[in-house]
């Protein structure tokens, strides 16, 4: 039992109070001014996780220093994962992508059903539903008969022929997007996958119909029917089946040909005519194709207005990619001097990189074909001039073309034999049907597009197949094909760069830029899309409260532009080879304790064995033999000014003499000397040594040795120092960075890139707001030199623990403070630091902790960056403290949260309408307006339901029943819709709970109050989507009323409840538990927490993370997180309490349990302030009324 005394007042948090005007982000705060205040002096940061973004604004002094943490929070978002898929990490876009497309489809195949019935009335055919049908298989044996035989009688042969073609319709086969409806009307020969059928029925029964080699599938069918079975066959696979009887007599996927094959068959033995017979045949097997939808909503070019943006599949954009990418590079002369390529080297070049072959091409390859060393080539890795391209490690090629020669084997020979013989306008045509960009059927008249159609319309379905399988690059470009040839052929014909390109050839300015997509412009990827949702509705409400930040910096983690599908799986190979590595280590430090009598072994002894046993014991620089008491580690490559390059690649463990000759000097320099030589020294020896290392198999595969020895090579033929740590050091080289970065400076500082902008360059830099990406390392840097991780008041412990969920908020403010040479320093440390742990202080050297030393030329700078941290640091913990960072969650209050039921479809219940009924099973009617019928019966009892009644009548939808006839019930208690004939399971369809306060009143008039909720479906939900979802009536006969708490469903029908609010999954719940004594799981949990400073805030704030059943909620701790427990604590810490609730199920309280202690339901605004008001009718907090 846990005393009212250990929760009371001292343990709590100093509130904080605020008022509110009816704007959602007008506020006044108690712990300052007003904080709508336009023109501040501010900067903001962004931290972006896998599933959270931590956003702060701190305002600055005209020194950017720190003056008021004005707004942090922590956001964490599922990253588009539907919650029943989880475990999958399948997104609800993937999800309702599926449900999509399939009701698409049924809605389809029913408008393509009707405009047959139509077609086939007005040519005077009956139609025949298959449910008059009473013979089994009969639809087949129809078919097969008008296949064989003229049916002499008019009436039978016009049934037989519409039974024939409405099951054709029905189950048409597949049909290649490339191929025409008229296509099939033509002579087609019959498919493989009729050829399996025509073997298996040969297997069934070997007569005459299965020999015959021209039988139709309905032929070969009946034939196998006719073999006899004892129990009804199956027909048609059954599909995802692993089952033995899933397998059915047609092939699991027969071809649309061999069906077409068999109408025109029944048409010529039927000796329907051709006008009759061609538009039924069409309207069978008409489709719509989806190529092409998108191309009306293509946006235009800002150069060349009217013009649509080109393909990034298109040659133009990828040739003009490699032109841009090349006027970028420069080359270190004998002068050491950076220059451009000449316009006969660019060209050379380009040549090389346009060259159709697949063949692998590297920059030193190219520098090999002009003549230059690769290390006098410089560029690569940076962003272009224009921000546009970021040049990689690998020169930009013809993706397009090379895909199409890496094509499947079934198609590459011809694709390729069509290619080198095409156009190159032909060559565009072409890439514009692999795209899916336009419809073939749309085009086949276009002249441009004739020798591409004619390549298709050549191919078999599995040619077509493979063809479709070719995966071009998507998206598209800034600018159309005609603007994109032009700039290529500029760039490649003068000096001009793109820049001056663009100057020249459309008259822009000099700053101008191409516009970037809104901050928030979905890219597709569900994660990076919530992400850039969040950013752009801080950033919009940053700059209407206090006016432009000065800055944007921005922070994110290797994972957080990917989806949580390939971020997990990025995880299991991470944790998988940190296993392996381990276990290697592990036996690495016994090997030491048992052979070096060392106690405490260190990472740089671990990396000294490990080099010494992988080169076999020899010095990798002159092959003597060494022993780790004699072996000394040293860089490969040392790099120019502070620091080091530590990578594993890059030290060899060699002789102290090798060392000392060496000094700071690369490898390949130092081999041709004349005192290396003497010794012994060459780069052919070393690199013999190389290819004879040895592996720990347990902890390398076989092509990470490759890799390895490879990477150690280059290093020992590199013949200049590793580059000073720059901006490229300290910058984030992923694409989606890249792109944020573009988007955030666009909005902000588009004036400034427009043609028509009119502002001087000292208004465009007093106006500018700066925008930077760092990398992760940056910001966990920051927080060790400024000593934050030892500071920070976070709930537990006084440093970053992935515990407390404002640690995202916290980094976030922290990159505030970040600027360029701030975060270069920082990384010398971490490469000086990474150095010295590794191989120690070189005679000479201070330590890394000193460094910038003082009078250098960055010491004054750095040490006023800490200064600032240190106020920073100050803000925080106060900010911290007195709980004003807000974790919030993402929410969903329209309908379609995730799937609307569950895909397993269970058999519904059958009953005699006039069979006695328990109460229990009326509430389970499988339709409202079943339990309506049920209900309104004059025998009908609440409590007992219906008594048996062989003369009860009912009607349902202007339909009677009598006492003989089965009505459906739902099988299962749980609450279910009615699906395909069945039902289905819709407790993970719950859009929000209503909160009621309800009673019961005695005989002499007192109330007795309690608690309890009501789960909405969505299903209740869909007729009034275009209302208030939270307050639209509930009828009795929906599912949330019947499966609802009869109590309190009781209360509401009496008129005995009052509604208090809605809950809904992310809401958070403020709770006191100071007025209760408390045990159990919950008892635990507080114990536990009110150890530890701040531990008041762990049981203060909670989240709705479900509905448990109808009476109880799932509610998990606010502000902590279920990975960071077993790293903040080890497990014989924590008790099992505090498991379940933080890493397990949760606390599941009854609702009438948790109004003892919920305080109120607080919504927060995008500054994460509570919400007690709103304009724009967003949900507002509300207060949970206790007696």
């Amino acid at each position: 039992m846990l005393s009212r005394q250990l929760l009371g007042a001292s343990h709590l948090a100093r509130p904080v109070s605020y008022s509110y005007n009816v704007q959602d982000n007008d506020v006044h705060c108690s712990y300052g001014e007003r904080c709508f205040m336009r023109g501040k002096r501010y900067r903001i940061g962004i931290d972006v996780g896998l599933n959270s973004v931590g956003l702060a604004a701190v305002e600055v002094s005209d020194e950017n220093s720190p003056v008021r943490l004005l707004n942090a929070q922590s956001v964490i978002h599922d990253g588009g994962v539907d919650p029943q898929k989880n475990k999958e990490a399948i997104t609800r876009k993937n999800m309702s992508g599926v449900a999509r497309r399939t009701r698409r489809m049924r809605r389809r195949k029913r408008e393509r059903l009707h405009k047959l019935d139509m077609l086939l009335g007005k040519f005077g055919y009956p139609v025949i539903e298959p449910e008059s049908l009473d013979k089994p298989f009969e639809e087949w044996h129809v078919r097969a008969e008008l296949a064989t035989r003229y049916i002499e009688d008019d009436e039978l042969r016009r049934e037989s022929i519409s039974i024939a073609l409405r099951h054709m319709a029905r189950h048409r086969g597949w049909r290649n997007p490339y191929r025409q409806v008229d296509s099939l009307i033509s002579d087609n020969p019959y498919s493989k996958q009729y050829g399996e059928l025509k073997e298996k029925a040969k297997a069934y029964n070997d007569d005459a119909t299965a020999a015959e080699e021209e039988s139709t599938p309905a032929q070969l069918v009946v034939a196998m029917l006719d073999a006899g079975y004892a129990e009804a066959p199956r027909l048609r696979w059954r599909t995802g089946s692993k089952k033995p009887d899933a397998e059915g007599y047609l092939p699991v996927r027969l071809m649309q040909e061999d069906n077409a094959n068999e109408l025109k068959q029944i048409f010529r033995v039927q000796r329907v005519p051709a006008d009759e017979w061609k538009p039924l045949f069409r309207s069978v097997f008409y489709a719509v194709s989806p190529k092409g939808s998108a191309e009306q909503r293509v946006g235009q070019d800002p150069l060349a207005p009217g013009q649509a943006r080109a393909l990034k599949a298109s040659l133009a954009f990828q040739e003009y990619r490699i032109a841009n990418v090349i006027t970028n590079l420069r080359i270190k002369d004998a002068s050491a001097e950076l220059r451009k390529l000449t316009v006969d080297e660019k060209q050379s070049i380009y040549d090389q990189l346009v060259s159709p072959s697949s063949e692998d091409i590297t920059w030193s390859d190219l520098c090999d074909f002009l003549g230059f060393k690769r290390s006098q080539l410089k560029g690569v890795g940076s962003l272009t001039e224009d921000g546009e391209e970021r040049i990689s490690s690998r020169p930009p090629r013809l993706t397009s073309v090379q895909r199409i020669y890496e094509s499947d084997n079934k198609i590459r020979k011809p694709l390729v034999a069509w290619w080198k013989s095409a156009s190159d306008n032909e060559h565009e045509a072409m890439i514009r049907l692999l795209s899916n960009t336009v419809d073939i059927d749309q085009v086949r008249e276009d002249v441009a597009y004739a020798s591409a159609i004619e390549f298709i319309d050549g191919l078999d379905d599995d040619a077509l197949t493979k063809l479709d399988s070719v995966d071009l690059p998507s998206g598209r470009a800034a600018y159309s094909v005609e603007t994109l040839q032009k700039l290529t052929r500029q760039m490649l014909t003068t000096d001009d760069d793109l820049h001056e390109a663009r100057k020249t050839l459309f008259n822009v300015t000099d700053s101008w830029r191409p516009p970037a997509d809104p901050i928030g412009e979905p890219l597709g990827n569900p994660s990076v899309d919530r992400v850039l949702k969040n950013v752009n509705r801080y950033l919009m409400n940053c700059q209407q409260r206090w006016g432009n930040p000065v800055s944007v910096n921005i922070e994110h983690v290797r994972s957080s532009f990917s989806s949580v599908a390939f971020a997990r799986k990025d995880k299991r190979e991470y944790e998988k080879n940190n296993e392996k590595r381990s276990i290697f280590r592990s036996s690495l430090s016994k090997q030491l304790r048992a052979n070096e009598q060392m106690e405490k072994v260190r990472e740089s002894d671990l990396r000294r064995l490990e080099a010494i046993q992988r080169q076999n014991g020899q010095c990798l620089y002159c092959g003597r033999t060494i022993t780790f008491h004699t072996c000394e580690m040293d860089h490969i490559v040392p790099r120019k000014g502070v620091g080091s390059t530590n990578t594993r690649t890059n030290f060899a463990a060699v002789c102290a003499e090798c060392n000392r000759m060496k000094s700071n000097t690369p490898f390949a320099i130092w081999a041709r000397s004349e005192d290396a030589q003497t010794r012994g020294v060459s780069l052919a020896g070393a690199k013999k040594r190389v290819a004879m290392f040895t592996f720990n198999p347990k902890s390398y595969a076989p092509r990470e040795v490759k890799a390895f020895k490879q990477a150690v090579i280059a290093r020992l033929q590199q013949t200049e120092d590793d580059a000073a740590i720059d901006n490229r050091s300290i910058e984030s080289v992923a694409w989606m960075a890249d792109e944020l970065h573009r988007r955030i400076d666009w909005y902000f500082n588009a004036k400034q890139y427009m043609n028509s902008a009119s502002i001087d360059d000292t208004e465009a830099e007093t106006m500018k707001t700066t925008v930077s990406v760092f990398q992760g390392r940056v910001t966990a840097s920051a927080r060790r030199a400024a000593g934050i991780e030892g500071k920070i008041h976070f709930i537990g412990q006084q440093s970053k623990t992935r515990l407390d969920r404002r640690h995202h908020a916290v980094d976030a403010s922290v990159i505030t403070m970040m600027n360029t040479a701030a975060a270069q320093t920082l990384m010398e440390r971490e490469s000086l630091r990474e150095s010295q742990r590794l191989i120690g202080l070189m005679p000479g050297e201070r330590s890394w902790k000193e460094y910038p030393y003082e009078g250098t030329s960055r010491y004054e700078s750095f040490h006023l960056w800490l200064d600032n941290m240190d106020v920073l640091l100050e803000l925080l913990n106060d900010a911290l403290d007195n709980d004003r960072i807000a974790v919030m969650q993402s929410q969903r209050y329209v309908l379609g949260n995730s799937i609307a039921h569950d895909a397993t479809i269970h058999p519904l219940e059958k009953v005699p309408l006039g069979s006695a009924m328990s109460a229990d099973l009326i509430r389970r009617a499988s339709t409202p307006a079943l339990w309506c019928a049920l209900t309104r019966l004059p025998d009908y009892d609440e409590k007992e339901g219906l008594p048996e009644d062989s003369h009860r009548e009912i009607r349902v939808h202007d339909t009677r029943y009598s006492a003989d006839d089965e009505m459906g019930f739902f099988a299962s208690q749980a609450a279910q819709i009615a699906v395909q004939e069945g039902s289905a399971d819709i407790g993970s369809a719950i859009h929000h709970a209503r909160v009621y306060q309800c009673w019961k009143t005695n005989a002499k008039g007192v109330r007795k109050y309690f608690y309890g909720m009501i789960r909405v479906f969505q299903t209740d939900l869909l007729r009034a989507r275009h209302d208030d979802l939270f307050t639209v009536p509930l009828p009795p006969q929906s599912i949330s009323m019947r499966y609802g708490e009869p109590r309190v469903v009781q209360a509401l029908q009496s008129g005995n409840a009052q509604y208090l609010g809605s809950l809904v999954v992310g809401d958070e719940i403020e709770m006191d538990f100071s007025s209760l004594d408390v045990d159990g799981q919950i008892g635990e949990y507080l114990q536990f927490f009110s150890q530890f400073s701040g531990g008041n805030l762990a049981w203060k704030h909670w989240v709705v993370d479900g509905f448990f059943n109808q009476t109880q909620l799932r509610i998990r701790p606010r502000y902590l997180a279920a990975e960071g427990l077993a790293k903040a604590f080890s497990d014989d810490v924590v008790p099992d309490g505090v498991q379940k609730i933080v890493t397990k199920q949760g606390w599941l309280p009854p609702v009438n349990t948790a109004s003892k202690t919920a305080v109120r339901i607080v919504r927060r605004n995008a500054f994460g302030e509570p919400r007690l008001s709103s304009a724009h009718h967003m949900p507002c907090s509300w207060q949970w009324k206790h007696e």
